[in-house]
This record gives C-alpha cells, structure tokens and sequence, in this order.
C-alpha cells in the first residue's frame, strides 16, 4: 500500500470514530509510521486530506447505489441492500458514517467539503424516493406514503440508528432500529427480511 493511501485509510478511520475534530495529523503520522511533515507532501491541509476521503467514500457509496439500481431487483431488495449497506458503517457499534461524523463538526469544515456532504446527501434522497416509488408499483415495501417522505425518514433513521450503536457501542441497536422498516419489506418474491 502506498504511503498516502495508508494515510488516507488512517485518516478515514479517525473521522469515522471521532469526527473531524478529532483527526490529529501527528496521531495519523505515529500511525502511518511517518513525521507529520510527510502528510503535506501528499495533502496540503488536514481539509485537502478529509476532502480526499469523503471523495473516495462518497464515490463508494455512488457505485453502491448505482449497481443496487441497475441489478434489476425489487425495491425491497434494494431498500433491504440500503439498510445493510450503512449498518456495516457501525463496524461493531465503534464508527458511524463518514458523512454523519462530518456533518457533526460542519462549522469547521471548508465550504468544499460542506458541498460534498450536501450532494451525497441530495443523492442519498434522490436514490431513496426513486426506490420507494417502485415500491409503490411493485409492492415489495408496505404501507408506502409520500416517496419523498419516505427517503427522508428511512435515510433519518439508518443515520439515527449509527448513532444509537456508537453511543452503546453495540450493533445490535442499528438492528433493533431499523426493524420497524424492515418489517414493511418483502425482498425477492416475497421473503420477509425482518429478523
């Protein structure tokens, strides 16, 4: 692995766990195993570097939503793929996602950043309304109301529910959370995904 992806995977891990606040750039050099100095041959600022890394997160989560999409399931399969997607950002209820964990400390971060987090939030919406829409002719997701709505609540409660397994520290919370919306789900021919 390359020295600045080493970095940047250090500094992706810090964000997730302790916010933007909480990244040092002397703790990611002693991690890394490299001098501060170093980091500003690959980044110019801490900003430069968190930018880069909600960049490579961000573009993770686009190609998630976008293969879910065009896999040509229902939209229980891909709401159910959603839900389990942002519960593995729990890692054990230790991290949440990235862009909660920015949108924590949003008065300290560059205007850049603060319009990454908004598109990545705009397509998050985008992505959920279009999914419960074909929810609503398909039928795989009960008791649907407004599409839009309905993205709001469910991207509200996936980012509530990473708040509750960090605060507890315990995966099992995201579980119990998103149960109530996972009980509304029938995936691939009618198989319930609650558990």
């Amino acid at each position: 692995m390359s020295t600045r992806m080493a970095i940047m995977d250090i500094a992706s891990e810090a964000v997730r766990k302790r916010g933007y606040n909480g990244v040092s750039l002397d703790q990611i050099a002693r991690d890394v195993g490299i001098r501060k100095s170093s980091i500003y041959y690959h980044f110019a600022s801490k900003s430069e570097l968190i930018a880069a890394i909600f960049r490579c997160f961000s573009d993770r989560i686009y190609a998630f939503l976008e293969e879910t999409a065009a896999g040509g399931g229902c939209a229980g399969d891909r709401l159910s793929a959603y839900i389990a997607e942002t519960g593995t950002f729990t890692e054990g209820g230790k991290s949440i996602c990235m862009s909660i964990a920015l949108n924590i400390d949003r008065d300290n971060l560059q205007s850049e950043i603060v319009d990454d987090l908004l598109t990545f939030h705009d397509a998050n919406i985008a992505w959920l309304t279009q999914t419960f829409e074909l929810g609503l002719k398909d039928g795989s997701i009960a008791d649907i109301g407004d599409p839009l709505e309905e993205a709001n609540a469910c991207l509200a409660l996936v980012d509530g529910a990473q708040l509750m397994a960090r605060a507890h520290q315990d995966p099992e919370f995201y579980d119990q959370a998103t149960l109530l919306l996972r009980s509304r789900i029938s995936v691939s021919g009618g198989d319930d995904v609650a558990r």
